[in-house]
């Protein structure tokens, strides 16, 4: 017997929701697939009915309160909770099995089960076919991209501008520039521009030797400075992701020597990705690429600190900042249509770190790069 699907969620949250439907929305809702990809329903609360009707992508769209009348007919004297409406109306539509996402609700599971409802959670990705984007999909991280790129102009047009002090801190506006001043900007840039930024990296200095330190404190000449923004667009609900790593002023030969093999690698990366492609294969080239440039990856003897190349090569971008396919040590076929980050890095907590990351789209032959945003070094 052939399974319907069904999620609840907010869909502002619920990357599987939006792109069922395509209506953001900041509360919780239902919404079912009939068996065989048949009939779409969505159920909300009047507060979203006229606009779920107007705009959402589905087949019909019911409103709790109609279901509560229902239900109260053959139960004059209880008061429904959410389980009880869910699992009627699941079985008023004559539907007995039904495919959930891994993270469905368990009290609504539970209900639907009591119902005699069969439930199934998928393990996996609940829609795989998001893995692989349209053009007009491509086209809407392109578009993020392009707004990523304008926050970075603006966070490294500060550091452009800074003073170098006499103690190497750097001075803008007769203040010290601090990673969080630096942010700032780039969050002001990004929601003028209609993205929502997700906690931005400018780590300078040893902080940008973990590879999520957001950063904090003074900035200083003469050390790496990773700046990592990736905002979702408020529109769209796609996803963009750059990192850049920049010095102002003359950087130490080893950090120079540490960017120049960050950029080689990742051209290694290029290099490989096409459709049918290993992704391990991918991860393996670039840490071998690193490691032949100087830059071994292993644990620190004394410290027992991760240094060099300890992260993924990449992973998939879209409706979510992190989803699939991953290139990295978990092998995964690339296919075309998939678009991911190739972000190769290297951190040593007595050099701090150096991360560049581009984002491209799979093709039959190679990859396309969707990054336009330059790569340079010391300003």
């Amino acid at each position: 017997m052939d399974a319907g699907r069904l999620i609840y969620a907010a869909s502002e949250s619920s990357a599987d929701l939006f792109y069922a439907t395509r209506f953001f929305a900041p509360d919780p809702f239902l919404y079912l697939e009939e068996p065989g990809g048949g009939v779409t329903h969505m159920v909300t609360s009047a507060l979203e009915l006229d606009r779920a009707r107007r705009t959402a992508r589905c087949d019909r769209v019911h409103d709790w309160a109609q279901i509560r009348t229902r239900w109260q007919v053959g139960h004059p004297d209880a008061p429904p909770s959410l389980e009880d409406l869910a699992a009627f109306f699941v079985v008023e539509l004559g539907i007995a099995r039904l495919r959930v996402p891994g993270e469905f609700p368990l009290l609504l599971a539970d209900g639907l089960r009591d119902a005699g409802v069969e439930v199934i959670p998928e393990a996996e990705s609940f829609w795989p076919e998001r893995a692989i984007k349209t053009g007009e999909e491509v086209a809407a991280i392109e578009a993020a991209l392009e707004v990523t790129a304008l926050g970075m102009e603006a966070g490294i047009g500060m550091i452009r501008a800074a003073r170098i002090g006499d103690d190497g801190v750097l001075w803008l506006d007769g203040e010290p520039l601090t990673s969080e001043r630096v942010r700032g900007e780039i969050h002001a840039c990004l929601v003028r521009l209609g993205a929502a930024p997700h906690h931005t990296i400018v780590a300078g200095g040893l902080q940008g030797a973990d590879p999520h330190e957001v950063g904090s404190g003074s900035l200083f000449a003469r050390q790496p400075i990773i700046l990592d923004i990736f905002p979702r667009m408020e529109g769209s609900g796609y996803w963009g992701d750059m990192t850049r790593t920049v010095c102002r002023g003359e950087a130490p030969e080893r950090v120079r020597r540490a960017w120049e093999a960050v950029r080689a690698a990742q051209e290694v990366a290029f290099g490989y990705i096409r459709d049918g492609e290993s992704g391990r294969r991918v991860h393996d080239a670039v840490t071998a690429s690193l490691t032949q440039s100087g830059f071994p990856t292993g644990t620190h003897p004394e410290t027992g600190r991760q240094e060099g190349f300890f992260h993924g090569t990449g992973h998939g971008l879209g409706l979510e900042i992190h989803e699939a396919p991953r290139i990295g040590g978990k092998d995964q076929t690339l296919l075309a249509g998939h678009v991911v980050t190739v972000e190769p890095g290297v951190y040593y907590p007595d050099m701090g770190g150096v991360r560049l990351e581009d984002v491209v789209v799979v093709e039959r032959e190679g990859c396309r790069n969707l990054t336009r945003f330059p790569k340079f070094f010391e300003i």
